[in-house]
């Protein structure tokens, strides 16, 4: 028993060497790492440090990153850092970190890359989906770009928006622009081109086209147009009938559809007519008849006094270019002379538009006349003649169906055989007698013209009425039984 006890003793004894042992060894390996931890400063931050222009440079980044003791959470070193960085300016800054515990001290340098990685903001002006008609010009809404670090850069903005609106559907707009980082940024508008627009129809010589009786009907000729499909003349399909055995008005229908389903319809009105019956009067041989257009003017009188001491008369195809001067209409006819229409305005654009527009300056001339002379006129003179050619700018072949709708409309229309070249050859008197004279001799019946809106051809006027007497040539009036002179129609 007692040799157990010993033995216990012996064994406890061993065992407290042994944990005493052990706890000596750990506390050694302790201080060790602890002494060595405590001599080494560690900097683990990176050598580049990228940060967003604009943004706070945290310096705890860098404090952070600087390696702590194992066992103390309380880590004693101290951090400082050296040098400035400004966010507001892209560049690399070098600064120093600067570690310290106890007596010792380490270093190291570190670079912060202040860069911009933020792209611009594109802005387009109204909507972003766009609605045209097909054919209209295309013009962009506008746009604006903006950049964080280059601030307004509109200019820098690139996008085609060059748009052919004769194609119907959707077009996509890309607008693109860098910053001087190389941050791209879009932004899209879509352009969607409709086409609700019918074509349209041009009808030769008019809407109102004049036939005589008994003649043969020939289709004066149309066209058709559409913005997106172009020539659809083709396309046109004509109804109606027209009986030119029979007077009275016929109605010709034109249509056409384009490629996206829009109808046009266009209406001509064909009059069947009776010509006036051919009344005229030879006048006899060696006959003058003067003509005088454009006037009352200032001039007038004067002339007017001249015809009265030869006791010759005439012709005034009157205007009312000088309104000031319209008395002198109702003195023309009471001196024994013709009033005839000549027009209203004496406008080209406005008179030959249109066989209506025609009548309503024609009208509004006889209007004039009834009130001075208290009768209607009822011979006329086209502005430029009948075979005026600047009509055409207007109404193609407007004068093929005016020479016809003034006879309709209970007119005789004439022209002139002789010209006096006071128009715009000449401004010389001796001339404009010449021409006259000139022309006189080479005609039997003589239809002449000047104009008493200028002096000179006015003052030719004495010269003219005594030679022509001299050589045994009759001076008369126009009348409606007077042989008129027609030109050739050339439009």
């Amino acid at each position: 028993m007692r040799k157990l006890v010993i033995d216990m003793k012996k064994r406890w004894a061993k065992g407290l060497i042994t944990g005493l042992v052990m706890i000596f060894i750990i506390l050694t390996i302790v201080f060790i790492v602890k002494s060595v931890r405590d001599s080494k400063i560690e900097i683990r931050c990176p050598d580049t440090i990228v940060v967003e222009y604009g943004s706070d440079f945290d310096e705890s980044v860098i404090k952070t990153a600087t390696k702590k003791h194992l066992f103390d959470e309380k880590d004693k070193t101290d951090i400082e850092i050296e040098g400035d960085v400004d966010v507001t300016k892209l560049g690399k800054y070098e600064i120093k970190v600067v570690a310290s515990r106890k007596k010792k001290h380490v270093s190291k340098n570190v670079v912060v890359d202040v860069v911009d990685t933020q792209a611009p903001v594109i802005s387009l002006a109204c909507d972003s989906d766009v609605t045209i008609e097909a054919g209209e010009s295309y013009e962009d809404a506008g746009f604006s770009a903006n950049d964080n670090y280059d601030g307004d850069i509109t200019d820098k903005v690139e996008a085609d928006i060059q748009i052919d609106t004769r194609i119907v559907g959707d077009t996509t707009i890309v607008y693109s622009v860098k910053d001087s980082s190389g941050n791209e940024a879009f932004a899209e508008r879509i352009v969607h081109v409709v086409d609700t627009t019918a074509p349209g129809i041009f009808l030769d010589g008019g809407d109102v086209y004049y036939v005589k009786k008994g003649s043969e009907y020939k289709e004066p000729g149309y066209s058709a147009v559409d913005i997106c499909d172009g020539d659809v003349t083709d396309k046109v399909c004509v109804s109606g009938d027209v009986d030119t055995e029979n007077t009275g008005r016929y109605t010709i229908t034109y249509t056409v559809s384009d490629s996206s389903g829009n109808e046009a319809r266009a209406e001509r009105t064909i009059k069947v007519y009776m010509p006036m019956p051919d009344n005229a009067v030879n006048p006899g041989d060696k006959v003058v008849y003067l003509t005088f257009d454009d006037g009352p003017g200032p001039y007038t009188d004067k002339l007017l006094d001249i015809l009265d001491r030869y006791n010759v008369k005439v012709t005034f195809f009157v205007t009312n270019g000088k309104p000031d001067y319209q008395n002198l209409i109702a003195k023309e006819a009471q001196r024994g002379h013709t009033v005839a229409i000549h027009s209203a305005s004496h406008d080209y654009a406005r008179i030959y538009q249109s066989i209506d527009a025609y009548f309503d300056d024609l009208n509004e001339m006889n209007d004039i006349i009834i009130a001075q002379t208290g009768k209607s006129a009822d011979i006329v003179r086209f502005p430029g003649g009948s075979s005026n050619t600047i009509s055409r700018r207007y109404c193609r072949g407007i004068m093929s169906q005016l020479v016809c709708a003034v006879q309709e409309h209970g007119f005789r229309y004439c022209d002139w055989n002789v010209s006096s070249g006071d128009a715009g050859a000449t401004t010389s008197t001796s001339q404009v007698v010449n021409n006259v004279i000139d022309g006189i001799k080479s005609n039997n019946v003589s239809i002449v013209l000047q104009h008493d809106i200028k002096n000179f051809s006015v003052d030719a006027v004495e010269q003219i009425i005594e030679w022509g007497l001299s050589e045994g040539y009759t001076f008369l009036p126009i009348t409606s039984t007077t042989p008129m002179s027609h030109h050739g129609v050339n439009n």
